[in-house]
């Protein structure tokens, strides 16, 4: 007997449906795993959230949003979001409060200004999005936990 057009799209649908409850029952397992590191040596308890977070970015279809205190999820990417908009619009904030310190600043001086700013994300996010940033030669690190613009940047922004 040949499945019907319907009776497929079920059975994908509750695929999906699976799929996202496996990967919230793995997350939760995680969220204990870095919990517990955390409580040993909390250096490396964010080291391994951070890559965690890095992990969800690169697998594509998939966001990663923080739950409550500093746990992850997963949130399904939505064709047409604002996502991609919004990035843009947070790499330039973080690109204009770095731009005049010529030493760098920290990140905690960039995620307590940003907060002041209105925008909301944990140290450890606005550190990966720092890290990015510096593989995609926006900013360098000028010293641990310090970031100023590259001098791409800092050439293209005196062109412009």
């Amino acid at each position: 007997m040949r499945a019907t057009f319907e009776q497929n799209a079920e059975f994908i649908a509750l695929a999906a449906r699976e799929a996202r409850d496996e990967a919230q029952r793995l997350l939760a397992r995680l969220e204990v795993l870095i919990a517990g590191l955390a409580a040993k040596d909390s250096a490396a308890g964010l080291e391994l959230r951070r890559a965690a977070v890095e992990f969800l970015v690169a697998a594509g279809d998939q966001q990663p949003a923080l739950r409550g205190e500093g746990r992850l999820s997963v949130v399904p990417a939505r064709p047409g979001d604002r996502a991609a908009e919004r990035l843009g619009e947070l790499e330039s904030t973080i690109l204009e409060i770095v731009e005049g310190e010529e030493g760098g600043m920290h990140v905690d001086a960039v995620f307590e200004l940003l907060g002041e700013m209105g925008v909301e994300m944990t140290k450890g996010n606005l550190s990966v999005k720092l890290h990015r940033m510096i593989k995609a030669g926006r900013l360098v690190s000028t010293a641990r936990g310090y970031y100023g613009l590259s001098s791409m940047e800092r050439a293209r922004r005196m062109a412009s």
